[in-house]
């Protein structure tokens, strides 16, 4: 998410008020079967409907409250006024019930999105309905803890949880600021790490059997969200982690989320021996798919062996008016053939769970990131994500398969499709349209999850298509296999948490040296015994190389740095209890 709280809001009251009240069927989706009858503007003087391909489907030319469609099949579907400018939204999606560990996933930012009851179930609704069991939500430190200490009463984001549990989801919480008690920057951590743990404590608490996951903070490594280096997340996640784990020791902790790969950033976090602070590692990519491999080889790089989330992703696409903030109809497919591409090539790469950027209508500049409209109706992305949901659903990667031809590609996959073990293959043409054969096809689906006459024969455009094969149906295809998981590094979490102060670079991922060469090393007890050890310093000197910290205090030492490189400090009892930080040092540029 590339935008602060206050911008976000503004975003979310707009999309309120445009809102209509609710529908009997949420956002006009409707389940293959059923009747589609769809409520209507007042004043329409007649109406026809027509398909994504622009194929009149029924028509009216009399005045009506609802347009009386039937039973239609799967797909989008646009309801036009007669002689006027209006337009209805429609779709229809496959019944699809989510195996509890499908990695589809959907950013959905309920709380800030909706304020009314009725909207949060209709937006719940879709997400079941595209085949979602996690969601990802939103929460706001300086909303939830306004004075040091002082929790607010219930806050929204307990109502939309409550109300997102209810329609049997899971939810991924984050926050992204610090209160203006604890931080001169809200976008910035507090230099008092105290303050990141006693806030963590008290949410994992009275969150406990609301929030499923929680990361503790939203792309701290770009300026949007402080600008932090590697070291400074590393400090921050330890404290994060170590008071959502003294608040409620079974919540899953993610780690802080970063919103790129940058290798500087990456490589100063692992160097701070993370990776027992975290259960989940935590990723977000806008990149083009050709980048995938290189990113995800990153992070997996620092990722300890843990399981990865990437907890934001999209391709977006630019919309053509202003007003409406809509993409032109040529540019609503691609936005729509992207959703299959972008899942299975992060598949690929190993992630355990994806949460699509974004269920609901939002824009940056001028991208289009939603699947669906103010009032919750679809884009065709919607129904290319229903199908995503039904096609991956439970998908375990089995690798790429080779088509002939580089720009061919195809990803196949375990899945459960229908209720049923399946392989899905998706496949597609990233240049001239080309026909193939997948011999041990059943059947094949269109993007939407339209089926497709031919199942063992097909062209392949820029519109992916999706080939079910029975179970080990994949054998006979030539298949390379995904990358290898990064193999999982063992270590146990200590209560002492170093944390190096100075002016800091985050693009460089660095402290900037100045000519005093000076930074201050503090370090934090976070257990319930005093802790005792040596302070040792690689690349610099301290005062004394002794330290003692008693329980929830703090202790700061001056620490004079040899010059540009790497600075190192670690503090060791002698029996368990041992603490890193580590930074890369830079000169001065006028140095």
């Amino acid at each position: 998410m590339r935008i602060s709280f206050g911008l976000f809001a503004v975003c979310v009251l707009v999309a309120v008020v445009h809102c209509t009240s609710a529908a009997e069927h949420a956002g006009n989706v409707f389940v293959a079967g059923d009747e589609i009858s769809v409520p209507l503007p007042a004043k329409w003087a007649g109406w026809r409907a027509i398909d994504i391909d622009g194929k009149e489907v029924a028509q009216s030319a009399e005045a009506a409250e609802k347009a009386v469609l039937g039973k239609l099949p799967i797909g989008y579907f646009e309801v036009l006024e007669k002689g006027g400018p209006g337009k209805v939204m429609a779709g229809v999606v496959a019944k699809n019930e989510a195996t509890e560990d499908t990695p589809i996933a959907l950013d959905t930012g309920i709380s800030w999105f909706y304020a009314d009851p009725q909207q949060i179930r209709d937006a719940c609704t879709l997400c079941r309905l595209a085949g979602v069991k996690w969601i990802r939500d939103r929460l706001s430190w300086p909303e939830m803890e306004p004075e040091r200490g002082k929790f607010a009463e219930e806050t929204r984001y307990e109502k939309a949880m409550r109300l997102e549990h209810e329609a049997g989801l899971k939810i991924l919480q984050v926050n992204h600021a610090s209160p203006p008690w604890a931080a001169k920057v809200g976008a910035h951590f507090p230099d008092d790490l105290r303050d990141v743990y006693d806030f963590y404590h008290g949410l994992a608490k009275r969150w406990n059997g609301l929030a499923d996951a929680i990361e503790p903070w939203n792309e701290p490594d770009i300026e949007l969200f402080g600008g932090h280096t590697g070291c400074e997340i590393a400090s921050f996640q330890k404290a994060a982690y170590l008071g959502l784990k003294a608040g409620d020791p079974k919540v899953p902790v993610c780690e802080a989320v970063f919103a790129i790969d940058r290798p500087e950033t990456l490589d100063e976090f692992g160097e701070n021996k993370v990776y027992p602070y975290f259960d989940i590692y935590d990723l977000h990519h806008y990149v083009g798919l050709d980048a995938y491999p290189r990113a995800y080889g990153r992070h997996r790089a620092v990722s300890g062996g843990r399981p990865m989330w990437t907890s934001e992703f999209n391709l977006m696409v630019n919309w053509a008016d202003a007003k409406t903030q809509e993409p032109s109809e040529e540019d609503l497919r691609v936005q729509g053939y992207r959703v299959s591409k972008v899942f299975a090539t992060a598949l690929n790469e190993r992630a355990d769970k994806l949460f699509y950027f974004i269920l609901g209508h939002y824009v940056e500049r001028t991208l289009q990131y939603g699947l669906v409209h103010t009032d919750l109706t679809p884009r065709p992305a919607y129904i290319a994500f229903a199908a995503v949901g039904r096609f991956f659903n439970g998908a375990k990667p089995l690798g790429s398969v080779k088509l002939g031809d580089d720009k061919l590609k195809g990803y196949v996959f375990e899945t459960q499709v229908d209720g049923k073990k399946r392989e899905t293959l998706v496949a597609w043409s990233e240049t001239k349209p080309t026909t193939v054969e997948i011999r041990p096809a059943e059947k094949a689906y269109d993007y939407l999850g339209r089926e497709l006459g031919s199942a063992k024969k097909a062209e392949l455009t820029r519109s992916p298509i999706f080939f079910v094969l029975p179970s080990g149906g994949s054998q006979k295809l030539n298949v390379d296999p995904p990358p290898a998981k990064a193999k999982k590094l063992e270590g146990k979490p200590g209560s002492v948490v170093l944390q190096l102060l100075g002016h800091s670079d985050f693009k460089q991922s660095a402290f900037v040296l100045d000519d005093s060469k000076k930074m201050q090393l503090v370090a934090y007890n976070f257990g319930e015994q005093a802790a005792r050890g040596v302070v040792r310093v690689r690349g610099g000197k301290t005062e004394t190389g002794e330290l003692e910290i008693a329980p929830g205090d703090r202790v700061t030492r001056e620490i004079t740095v040899d010059g540009p490189g790497e600075v190192s400090v670690t503090f060791d009892s002698g029996k368990s209890e041992h603490a890193i930080v580590s930074s890369r040092i830079v000169r001065a540029a006028s140095q």
